[in-house]
């Protein structure tokens, strides 16, 4: 791949982001530990990949669901997702009390539980698409 300005700034940033975790990490034990929360969270991620597509599933009836009611489903899952996170900054806090790491674990869980959330909602979208489109 040819290197263009932004995979070089991506790549000079990238290189900084770490320089600086690294001495971060060397100076607290905190910060030291949400590095490799995040870095635990970024491998996860990166496996997701290789998990399969998801199978097309044929429908019995033929017809495509309502927008509505894919509306509705959309409204409801966003609606549960914001309410849980009103209540998690609450619970980092008073986790954070006995111990930060354990408040950085929770609330690094709760930010990317949303992303998962959402993506295995989208796999279920598109395993139930119809074969026309």
């Amino acid at each position: 791949m040819k290197p263009n300005i932004f995979s070089i700034i991506l790549n000079v940033g990238t290189a900084v982001v770490v320089a600086a975790l690294a001495y971060g990490s060397y100076k607290s034990a905190t910060i030291a530990w949400s590095v490799g929360i995040c870095v635990a969270i970024g491998l996860v991620v990166y496996a997701f990949r290789f998990l399969p597509e998801p199978k097309k599933v044929a429908r019995k009836d033929g017809a495509a669901p309502s927008s509505r009611s894919q509306t509705r489903q959309a409204a409801v899952v966003v609606a549960v997702i914001f309410g849980l996170m009103l209540v998690v900054p609450t619970v980092v806090l008073w986790l954070g009390r006995y111990s930060p790491e354990l408040g950085a674990l929770v609330g690094a869980v709760a930010l990317m539980a949303i992303f998962l959330i959402l993506w295995l909602r989208s796999r279920y979208q598109r395993s139930h698409e119809a074969d026309d489109g």
